[in-house]
């Protein structure tokens, strides 16, 4: 049978798990994190992107794996996106 002591010693390691799994789950910083891949210098799409689909995924996935709050927008002037659907099925996206 637990008497008062073991109860609050229980009380105590409880609480203080949950202490700590919240200073565990607060943020921290993003040092050391993965390098982003480099888009293109000129900032535009290359001329893979818009030649078949498959070309088109694998442009749009550099630029969602290097996606930064700071880089400047991608220019779009000019560019079409491909409209077939004879590409391969790209099973990742």
């Amino acid at each position: 049978m637990l008497n008062k002591q073991s109860i609050r010693r229980v009380s105590l390691a409880i609480g203080a798990l949950a202490v700590v799994t919240t200073l565990a789950s607060c943020g921290g910083s993003d040092d050391g994190g993965p390098a982003p891949v480099a888009v293109a210098a000129s900032n535009t799409p290359p001329a893979s992107a818009s030649a078949s689909s498959s070309g088109f995924i694998a442009y749009v996935k550099t630029v969602v794996a290097s996606s930064s709050d700071t880089a400047s927008p991608i220019d779009l002037t000019g560019f079409t996106a491909p409209t077939d659907d004879t590409g391969a099925f790209d099973p990742t996206i």
